[in-house]
């Protein structure tokens, strides 16, 4: 998804919400539970060799992550409710043409009733929303996905610097 370009040069991302989700949001902002709706995305490239990234700089790039991925655990959750939503919409469309379409009598083939419902235009339309809602979810996914493993990274090596640093303390309380 294409955000609009703020004056920093940063792309704003805005958080999609329809249907349900919108209106979900609306009650949690309502019961004083607000939720990130945009967010300048700078979702900085991972340092080839992440040691040589010094302390500070080492968490910024880790709340940056952070930042980003909880941003896209917020898009996700709403992708995931938007396609379900298409696929209510698909499945309701889909009975109702049957219903209409059929004659009613005991001889006419079931997939051929399908086949001509399958076959509408409305259909069409239906199953092309419920796609792209599949395909954006993936790719929210996906981001989502790289994002938490960019943290990780990070995090196993602040993690792995105040191990060796709690050593040295150790070590050196002792030889003293």
């Amino acid at each position: 998804m294409k955000g609009a370009i703020n004056v920093r040069g940063i792309r704003m991302f805005s958080l999609v919400a329809t249907g349900i989700s919108e209106e979900t949001i609306a009650l949690l902002e309502k019961q004083g539970l607000p939720v990130r709706q945009s967010l300048d995305i700078d979702i900085p490239m991972l340092p080839s060799d992440i040691t040589l990234v010094g302390d500070q700089d080492l968490m910024v790039l880790a709340s940056q992550y952070m930042e980003n991925y909880n941003m896209m655990r917020t898009q996700v959750a709403c992708a995931q409710i938007a396609e379900l939503e298409a696929t209510n919409d698909y499945d309701l469309t889909e009975a109702k043409l049957m219903i209409n379409t059929s004659t009613g009598k005991s001889t006419e083939k079931a997939g051929l009733l399908k086949a001509a419902v399958l076959a509408s235009d409305q259909m069409q339309d239906k199953l092309k929303a419920k796609n792209y809602t599949y395909a954006y979810r993936k790719l929210m996914e996906t981001t989502q996905d790289n994002l938490e493993r960019y943290y990780n990274l990070v995090s196993r090596e602040l993690t792995r610097r105040t191990s060796g640093d709690r050593e040295r303390m150790r070590s050196s309380k002792f030889s003293a």
